[in-house]
């Protein structure tokens, strides 16, 4: 380490106290591993006097002692793969959750986490080179052992549901809410149940339904349970399966053929809902409708959503306009401008990031716009709300959707970061760990901008407007030829673009035009862009 420990904390110290709001406290832990899971707040631990993983609170107290060999944690879900000593050395996989109660027995060679209902564990016999469906190598002396599968459990909610032989099982199955699709080794497919019973719909194809449409009408067949679906004879809920609602011939309907709500429109498609929002689409521009049937985006964006996770995981949502990536909220207002083309732009949810032409990242804020730092580089999670920024001199922080600086700057190996920002990890070297736990005021997040203003990202002063083209307190603007009242990009009695505002030096007070401004001010050295 190039900073002694104490001097590194006080550092720290002194940051928090100067403005990092969201922080709520962090704890000092000596450990030889950390194992952080972004969809939970505990962590596993290998504490520096310890051979095994335990799991403990973000406070350093124990949940669970420190039984496992080894632990892993689950990207989707907030469970840890986890192993134990066994007598054989190979069966020792089981799963727990972040409370560490046990969904899985340490007991299985290979285990999967298909969703956080399903999950399945493997038991091999020793086989031969030639009919093996496992290779174990010893890395020490670079021998070899074979095995194939004998058996595999299925477990629903941490329960031992059904037992498949390997003729029975070939690879990844698919589960549908309670519901979970297996592919045999002949390559055919079975659905099995929440009690693993046999679906008696035979379907021989991946998906939760399948459709026919004959006469003008489309029959949905849940392939899970046989049953006919959005008809009036089916009973299942909507906590069984993952698609409950569908459009059909210009109406929403629930599972039992009931139309919940009327379409605002008469769309040409509708997405799977998630997190209570689908997508919509109509003569090829897409919009979002809630499950009240409102369209709380319209549809006259090119693309909604990044359909990886749910919309408004964090108040906002990405969209393509025009060719140009931007951010909304959930009334439909600009958070970030559609500025930059979407071919440049890498999408990670809340958060997106472009290269510059001089190699530094630039980061989009869903909920403020784009960053006035760039970042030598950074690692953004899927759905994150926080992401870790490097600096060119090899430091690392980390950084909230509102912009906040969560973590400063500091001379680590390493920062994560749940996709809450509720919980971070820095790992010092030398097993010297400290643990954050953040809370955060969603009463504290800006305000949404209209469509067609400028998102403050810095803490110049507002340029002043000559009077052809004066912006109002209310956010409107008055073009060259003297029509005001102005609220998009462009005048709709003349047709003429909004002027772009100036740049002014905070310092001396200089005044640039937009596409005339350096990137630092020749009176006094004040950064500009």
């Amino acid at each position: 380490m190039k900073k002694a420990l104490s001097l590194l904390l006080a550092v720290l110290m002194a940051a928090f106290a100067a403005g990092a709001a969201a922080e709520s406290g962090y704890v000092e832990l000596k450990a030889r591993d950390i194992v952080l899971n972004y969809n939970s707040e505990t962590l596993g631990c290998r504490f520096e006097d310890s051979d095994y993983y335990g799991l403990i609170r973000p406070d350093g107290t124990e949940v669970i002692p420190a039984v496992y060999r080894s632990m892993r944690s689950d990207s989707y879900t907030p469970y840890f793969r986890v192993e134990a000593n066994s007598s054989d050395g190979v069966h020792d996989e089981g799963v727990i959750d972040d409370q560490g109660n046990v969904l899985v027995p340490a007991v299985y060679a290979d285990i999967n986490i298909v969703s956080d209902r399903w999950m399945y564990g493997v038991k091999l016999v020793t086989s031969t080179a030639d009919d093996k469906d496992y290779t174990f190598t010893n890395f020490s002396t670079g021998d070899k052992s074979f095995y194939r599968i004998d058996t595999v459990d299925f477990y629903f909610r941490g329960k031992l549901v059904g037992t498949l032989g390997r003729s029975d099982f070939d690879s990844y199955p698919s589960a549908y809410g309670d519901y979970i699709c297996i592919q045999k080794r002949d390559k055919t497919r079975v659905y099995y149940n929440s009690a693993f019973e046999k679906s008696p719909s035979g379907a021989d194809s991946y998906g939760e339904y399948d459709t026919s449409y004959k006469k003008g009408k489309t029959t949905y067949i849940h392939n899970g349970s046989g049953q006919t679906a959005f008809d009036s004879g089916c009973t299942l809920t909507p906590e069984e399966v993952d698609q409950s609602i569908v459009y059909d011939q210009g109406k929403f309907f629930d599972l039992q053929g009931n139309e919940p709500f009327k379409a605002a429109q008469n769309y040409d498609y509708m997405n799977q809902f998630r997190g209570g929002y689908a997508v919509v689409k109509m003569n090829r521009l897409s919009g979002l409708v809630d499950m009240t049937g409102k369209e709380v985006i319209p549809v006259e964006y090119d693309d909604v959503g990044d359909y990886t996770d749910y919309p408004f995981r964090h108040g906002v949502i990405s969209a393509v306009k025009d060719g140009k990536f931007g951010y909304l909220d959930q009334s439909g207002n600009v958070t970030c401008d559609f500025t930059y083309s979407k071919d440049i732009v890498r999408n990670y949810g809340s958060l997106a990031t472009i290269k510059d032409l001089d190699g530094s990242i630039i980061v989009l804020s869903g909920l403020v716009g784009v960053l006035p730092e760039h970042y030598a580089e950074v690692d953004v999670r899927m759905g994150a709300r926080a992401f870790v920024a490097k600096n060119a001199e090899g430091e690392y922080s980390l950084i909230d959707l509102d912009g906040t600086t969560l973590i400063p700057y500091v001379d680590c190996y390493s920062i994560y970061c749940n996709y809450d920002a509720t919980v971070a990890a820095v790992n010092l070297g030398s097993r010297q760990w400290l643990i954050y736990t953040f809370t955060h005021d969603a009463s504290a997040a800006p305000e949404a901008q209209p469509e067609g203003t400028e998102t403050a990202t810095d803490n110049t002063e507002p340029s002043d407007q000559n009077a052809d083209s004066a912006s109002a307190a209310d956010g409107t603007w008055t073009c060259s030829n003297g029509h005001e009242g102005n609220t998009g990009k462009f005048c709709p009695v003349c047709g003429e673009a909004k002027p772009a505002d100036e740049i002014i030096c905070p310092s001396c007070g200089t005044h640039y035009a937009p596409d005339e401004a350096p990137n630092f001010c020749p009176e006094d050295g004040t950064k500009l862009n």
